[in-house]
């Protein structure tokens, strides 16, 4: 009666013993994966933290974009003025054009 109702398909099938020992031992490879990807990571950053080498490149990138952002405020400001300067002879291009047509 089992192999019937797994047939019609009102049970699953019975798992195998096979397919039990799988999945554990996919469960233990994700934990040891998990494990080895922290213990990396820690030594990774640990190491990282205490190199005056990687602090001196951090330090020195930070400048360089400060830098960088600062030129691009100052063109972006300039940038504003000249576009609010064109919009301005602009209006007073199409007011003169109006006052002709009257």
């Amino acid at each position: 009666q089992t192999e019937t109702a797994a047939r019609v398909g009102r049970q699953p099938p019975p798992r195998q013993h096979g397919e039990r020992e799988c999945e554990r031992a996919r469960g233990k490879m994700k934990f040891l994966q998990n494990l080895m990807s922290y213990w990396a990571n820690m030594l990774l950053v640990e190491t990282l933290a205490n190199s005056r080498t990687f602090q001196r490149f951090a330090i020195s990138s930070d400048k360089a974009l400060r830098e960088l952002k600062k030129k691009g405020d100052l063109s972006a400001q300039d940038i504003t003025k000249q576009a609010s300067a064109f919009s301005e002879e602009m209006t007073k291009a199409f007011r003169d054009e109006m006052m002709k047509k009257k």
